[in-house]
């Protein structure tokens, strides 16, 4: 098999599920990954030889993208922003919306002189914990989550992008057993309900970590009280919470706020015009 032959096979397997610039988006994006050819052989050199084994792997490719595997697990690696993160099933794949959120705190930042400390609670693959290292090297990062399996994750992230973070391992619902005062706390915690589920798409529900996506349905907001807890006695003065939010508790989350100490709140909009984003001063 010829590479443009194995590119129109591809074309051809997903073609009742992908559209074919879908489909041609997909392949080029597993050739320098999965078989190390650059997509510009397509062009150059599609003559190029396609072995049995390469096919073979196209073929389990197919079989997952035709199972709705995200296209970010098959390949074991996403871009974000600026780094390249080394991704699997026990964390959750990072979003646009959380790009968003780390541009908010490095704007707010971005003449920061002297070393400050930041905590990411529940940081998942590591994406923004290792994102505010890599951009602003006066933060001293802290990155948080619960699974020891998680943490070796961020920690290949760390290697992989030559970053020097510290990974806490503790539960988010009891943070009292962190010994830490920051001057900045960031999170992106579980905050869809159950009953959310009927509207998600079966790539996020039968591929990712339901533990870092769900909360109970009699208690969304579990996880913002469990931090703005912490923050009252972490938090250091003038400091700032910023949060990835649920639209759907936007307001109910703003009065659980004014419940602990003075914050004046900030709210942004995510690329799909929702409030997606707050940001906390401690007054």
């Amino acid at each position: 098999m010829q590479l443009i032959e194995a590119r129109n096979f591809f074309r051809d397997a997903l073609k009742e599920f992908y559209p074919i610039n879908e489909a041609d988006y997909y392949f080029k994006m597993i050739l320098p990954v999965l078989f190390g050819i650059d997509p510009i052989d397509l062009a150059l050199s599609p003559k190029h030889p396609f072995n049995v084994i390469q096919q073979n792997k196209l073929k389990s490719v197919i079989t997952d993208l035709l199972n709705q595997k995200p296209i970010q697990y098959i390949l074991g690696e996403i871009y974000f922003r600026k780094i390249v993160l080394k991704v699997n099933p026990k964390v959750l794949i990072p979003r646009p919306e959380t790009e968003e959120l780390v541009d908010w705190i490095l704007d707010d930042y971005s003449q920061l002189e002297h070393e400050i400390s930041v905590l990411d609670l529940g940081t998942g693959s590591g994406c923004i914990a290792l994102s505010l290292k890599k951009e602003q090297a006066f933060f001293k990062v802290h990155a948080l989550d619960l699974d020891v399996s998680i943490l070796e994750v961020v920690k290949r992230n760390a290697e992989w992008n030559a970053l020097d973070i510290n990974c806490i391992q503790a539960d988010m619902r009891a943070l009292d057993s962190v010994e830490l005062e920051v001057e900045i706390i960031v999170s992106n915690p579980p905050y869809i309900t159950p009953k959310e589920k009927k509207a998600m798409k079966k790539n996020v529900l039968e591929f990712e970590p339901h533990q870092a996506l769900f909360v109970p349905q009699d208690d969304p907001l579990l996880f913002y009280r469990k931090i703005l807890n912490f923050a009252e006695k972490k938090l250091k003065p003038k400091g700032r919470i910023y949060f990835e939010i649920n639209p759907l508790f936007e307001s109910e989350l703003e009065a659980l706020i004014f419940n602990f100490e003075s914050y004046n709140i900030t709210k942004r909009l995510d690329i799909f015009g929702k409030i997606r984003m707050f940001r906390l001063e401690k007054i």
